[in-house]
């Protein structure tokens, strides 16, 4: 292997200095962000050929050593630990353990998975060794955990005359790096390439690569993500080789014209020639379309000395443009070649024809405005993680298309280059987010206050930004810059927003600047309906809003989404937002015999150890990538096709196409009639055509056809299907549905039944018939036991009660109302005791009326029970809490417990997924069966699930297919579980009404046991779940339970009987 001992000689000097610097002044000096780091460039790969380059495999480059896999592993606790002659070739390492590249290292075994969320993960008041508060730019001294890494690998022969590199794609701390015994360099940024020439270093044959890890540095105050503070090497780490006359960097920018119809090619060129010699070369370019068709090229001849050429833009005659609808990629080969042709290197990259701009107070992309359907993705693998692999990746994509997502922001840090590349390809929206939170240290100003105003830091800002933009600048995927996520604002972020667009046309966005002048588009957090829509009624007001974080999804959560978007798409200037956040960040772990769940803050470490609780629990989807009942309410709000203002008269419905650049003649579109969610028609939708934004009334092919009954309940379903397979989604996928009613459900009135006769004593009332008994118990007054053919259907005597409680979702705990609503519990578990209980017998009623007071409430609850020689009971219940000043209430309804035979369950009524009053717009009211243990929804930490909403009947069965008939007046809400209730509350809170960092019980979805009986609740109503965040909001107001002499509630169902051969839809009247 050639090496020049000039350039040595001037290479070793300043590294030779570096290495003997003190290393904890190297790791607390923010102005020192990186040593011998090459400079932020593009992301391409050297082939040496155009073929290769057109094709463009990056992991299988000729030039290209992977050194993913099993290496030699160090951990020390404490800095001064950490061994020095690691680096030495001769050092031995035998007795070092072996560890998974990429991978964190707190998950193999070494050292504390610390989750928080805005502190630093060194402090932890009160308990040594963490600090107690931060002091940028210092770390703990004795206490930094550290991670020493050490491989071989071979350099072949071809690699001589070359020059080599060593890229880590990202590594969490501080890394110094060492090659064959000699310093290579050193990185404190996390989440972008660290790149080094290591030709000086490298020979042929074996290498030996040692790498020294520093859990906390100065690059920690500028991470202080809301994610697991974890460790090491986790993104690609290889090797790579360049001929010496090799390219640095390009930029190529390909905007619209003016008529946003002809495309502007911009390409610069940036190379260097180590050879030391006058060496003549070419550079040139090919622009090839999506059939590899030569659509431009150009070529031209560079000097000594010259180390970059601007081509001369070059127009595009209409190209395919590229938008995430229309992801229409073309290839650029850029080639360094000799003046007689042959090639010395090839690269290529995907570039797209697309402008972004902001005009008219909205964000368009070629000159249309667009709507952000977006989620916030971070890194997360359940079993690794932040190492994402590509295939988990793909599985985020595919479930992205399917669930209408057209948007990510990468949170909050730059993703791994290859989401990049599969964003061009597919079709995203990428907001691209620079590696910089400083949350910890507040938003305050002045000295001592957020980084973003220090200049100490001003360096690490630029440097970070840069590394950004730098290698993602010709993604067309990317249509906004962030500069960072809640850090402050200041000098620094004023410094970066120029420098961004002094380079780029793209906006230009960060939250924290509020509507101060660095930020070309208004991003608040969690900004509620009503807040946003009063942004948009302000005329002054000219930037667009889009929010960069909303809707936030921990445990239950995503209510009223429907509502912010109602909000959103009757204004302009609102443009969407992205979701926090896409996946669960739970970590797989075993319970002690084996059963799985998922860890979350709190979970690893001794007493005293950093943690936010579960509050990294906030995904659209499960650790595992399994979908939520969540997941369907957005896939359903961000729908881009609406079907609104249906005419069952003239067989007409009108369809919206919200899609920006697609015509909906691509789609197939068809409507099923349902008659008591039975399916009795079906029809197609023939000639939609709809301009993006164009609504178009459209008559059905053969009509509704007339049902057998017109009290029935006749429902309507629209749908909308890919005609011709997409990536990810097969032809016939749905991307768009929704239901109306025709007439809806109207039961007739039950024929009239003798009243049942009755026996009692000071103690109870026993009712009776041919065929049942039920008795009640005058002091509790509840129905203590329901027997049918022999068949009892209370479990322990544990008939309807009044109940106001549920076990408290995580925005119950945020809002603290486990604690502000505790009267409520405290009613629900009073000992039942009737105020009155009477006997009511005439002519026209047998019945049983019972009074309750509730006096921490002033409520009071009057049931009546109409009990009928046929076994049915009619229960009637009303219910008032007389003093407005009563705090609302969490659910109002009849709590009962069924034997552990009734294992299925079938109802009309909203489903198939759990809903709510605020969450329920992907759930259509049809007929649904389910066995009970199926109904329960695994929420990563216990809480309130499984409820259904609009109810009209419901039928709890065994085996023997003998159960009980639910009728209601109207409709009622239902909730039916093996999983009682006192399972899944995890009770009164620590820490002032939110359980962040500790839980009394239930903190695992493996805690919860199933009981031998049914949970059942038949519910007027329970309060929504909320979501517009997560620590003080409440459900909107239409989905709250109000107390007051004004809001007196009354709701009614019959309890009817069956046994095995009865039809039990022909016991379905008003009772």
């Amino acid at each position: 292997m050639k090496i020049h001992g000039l350039l040595l000689a001037a290479a070793f000097l300043p590294v030779a200095l570096a290495a003997q610097e003190d290393r904890y002044a190297q790791i607390t000096n923010p102005k020192l962000t990186s040593i011998n780091k090459e400079p932020p460039r593009s992301t391409f790969t050297s082939y040496t050929n155009e073929a290769d380059a057109v094709v463009n495999d990056r992991k299988n480059g000729t030039f290209r050593i992977s050194l993913n896999g099993k290496w030699k592993f160090n951990y020390v606790e404490n800095f001064a630990d950490r061994p020095t002659d690691f680096m030495d070739i001769h050092a031995d390492v035998s007795k070092w353990p072996a560890i998974n590249v990429p991978g964190n290292w707190e998950l193999q075994g070494f050292g504390t998975p610390v989750y928080v969320n805005q502190s630093y993960e060194f402090c932890s008041p009160g308990y040594a060794p963490y600090w107690d508060k931060p002091n940028p730019p210092y770390v703990p001294k004795e206490w930094n955990p550290t991670g020493t890494y050490r491989r071989t690998f071979t350099l072949p022969a071809d690699w001589d005359n070359k020059e080599i590199f060593l890229s880590a794609d990202g590594v969490r701390g501080a890394a110094f790096y060492y090659l064959n015994g000699k310093f290579a360099g050193m990185s404190k940024d996390s989440k972008t390439p660290a790149r080094f020439n290591v030709t000086s270093l490298a020979r042929r044959g074996e290498n030996v690569i040692a790498i020294q890890v520093h859990r906390f540095s100065d690059g920690n105050y500028l991470e202080c993500q809301d994610f697991w503070r974890i460790s090491g090497i986790e993104r690609d780490i290889y090797m790579y080789a360049q001929p010496q006359i090799h390219l640095t960097d390009f930029k190529a920018e390909t905007p619209l014209d003016r008529d946003y119809r002809n495309g502007i090619l911009k390409l610069k060129v940036k190379f260097a020639n180590e050879t030391g010699k006058e060496t003549p070369f070419l550079v040139s370019y090919r622009l090839l379309d999506g059939k590899d068709k030569l659509i431009a090229q150009s070529s031209t001849r560079v000097s000594y000395g010259q180390t970059e050429v601007e081509f001369t833009p070059k127009t595009i005659k209409e190209p395919l443009q590229w938008t995430a609808e229309t992801p229409n990629l073309y290839t650029l080969v850029i080639s360094l070649k000799h003046t007689n042709g042959d090639i010395i290197e090839a690269t290529g990259c995907k570039v797209g024809f697309r402008t972004v701009e902001i005009k008219d107070k909205q964000l368009m992309v070629n000159g249309k405005p667009i709507l952000v359907k977006g989620v916030n993705y971070h890194e997360h693998n359940e079993y690794t993680g932040h190492y994402v692999p590509e295939e988990l990746m793909l599985k985020d994509f595919e479930l992205w298309k399917r669930y209408n997502i057209n948007t990510i922001r990468t949170c909050h840090y730059p993703q791994q280059e290859r989401f990049y590349e599969l964003c061009d390809q597919y079709g995203f929206y990428v907001i691209d987010e620079a590696n910089i939170e400083s949350h910890g240290m507040g938003y305050n100003l002045n000295v001592g206050g957020t980084l973003g105003n220090n200049p100490l830091f001003t360096k690490a800002h630029i440097d970070r930004t840069m590394n950004m933009y730098e290698r993602d600048k010709n993604h067309p995927c990317i249509i906004t810059w962030s500069l960072g996520n809640e850090a402050g604002n200041g000098l620094n972020f004023y410094v970066t927003y120029n420098t961004l667009k002094a380079l780029d046309s793209r906006p230009v966005q960060y939250e924290r600047a509020l509507l101060e002048w660095n930020t070309d588009i208004f991003c608040p957090m969690y900004h509620s309906p009503a807040r946003i829509e009063k942004y948009a009624q302000n005329p002054e007001m000219t930037r667009p809003l889009i929010l960069c974080e909303y809707a936030h999804a921990m445990g239950n959560s995503l209510g009223n989404f429907q509502d912010y978007w109602n909000i959103i798409e009757k204004y302009p200037i609102l443009q969407g937002g992205c979701i926090w956040d896409w996946v669960d960040q739970g970590l797989a772990a075993k319970t002690a015999d084996g059963r799985k769940y998922w860890a979350y803050g709190g979970d690893y470490g001794e007493y005293g150890t950093p943690s936010d609780g579960d509050f990294c629990i906030n995904g659209i989807v499960y650790p595992d990538r399994s979908v939520k009942p969540q997941t369907e309410e957005m896939g359903k709000v961000y729908q881009n096709i609406k079907f609104f203002d249906f005419d069952p008269a003239a067989s007409v419905v009108k369809i919206r196409n919200d899609f920006s650049f697609t015509n909906l003649d691509k789609y197939d579109f068809h409507y099923i009639v349902r008659h008591h969610g039975k399916e009795i028609y079906k029809g197609r939708i023939k000639d939609i055509k709809a301009e993006p934004g164009q609504t178009v009334t459209s008559p059905f092919l053969n009509g509704i056809p007339a049902t057998n009954s017109s009290t029935g309940d006749v429902r309507i379903e629209f749908y909308a299907a890919i005609r011709t397979p997409e990536p990810f989604l097969p032809a016939g996928t749905v991307i768009a549905r929704e239901q109306t009613y025709v007439h809806t459900f109207h039961k007739e009135d039950a024929p009239k039944q003798a009243f049942a006769g009755s026996e009692e004593d000071d103690r109870q009332v026993v009712f009776s018939g041919p065929h049942f008994k039920a008795t009640f118990d005058k002091q509790s007054g509840l129905l203590v036991s329901y027997r049918y053919k022999k068949q009892e259907y209370i479990h322990n005597g544990q008939g309807p009660r009044p109940f106001f409680w549920r076990a408290p979702t995580d925005n119950d705990y945020g809002a603290k109302l486990p604690v502000r609503l505790k009267a409520w519990k405290e009613a629900s578990y009073q000992e039942p005791k009737a105020e009155s209980f009477n006997v009511v017998r005439d002519k026209d009623i047998t019945a049983v009326k019972v009074t309750y007071r509730f006096p921490q409430t002033d409520a009071r609850w009057d049931i009546t029970y109409k009990v009928y020689g046929n076994g049915v009971i009619k229960v009637d219940n009303h219910f008032v809490a007389e003093n407005a000043q009563t705090p609302m209430i969490p659910r109002v309804g009849l709590r009962m417990q069924l034997p552990a035979r009734i294992t299925s369950l079938t109802y009309y009524g909203r489903g198939p997924e759990e809903n709510y009053r605020d969450r329920r717009t992907s759930q259509f009211i049809g007929e649904y069966t389910s066995g009970i243990q199926d109904m329960y929804e695994p929420y990563v930490r216990p809480q309130e699930n499984n409820h259904r909403t609009d109810i009209y009947w419901c039928t709890l069965t065994s085996k023997a297919k003998e159960g009980l008939l639910f009728v209601a007046d109207r409709t009622f809400e239902m909730n039916v579980s093996n999983y009682p209730l006192e399972s899944l509350d995890s009770g009164e809170s620590i820490e002032n009404g939110s359980p962040r960092t500790e839980k009394t019980n239930h903190r695992h979805l493996t805690d919860p046991q199933p009981e031998p009986s049914v949970d059942l609740f038949i519910d007027y109503r329970m309060m929504g779940v909320g979501g517009d965040d997560s620590w003080g909001a409440l459900a909107h107001e239409p989905y709250l339970i109000r107390p007051g002499r004004q809001n007196a509630i009354s709701y009614g169902f019959a309890i009817v009987p069956f046994d095995k051969g009865t039809d039990f839809k022909s016991l379905i009247y008003r009772y």
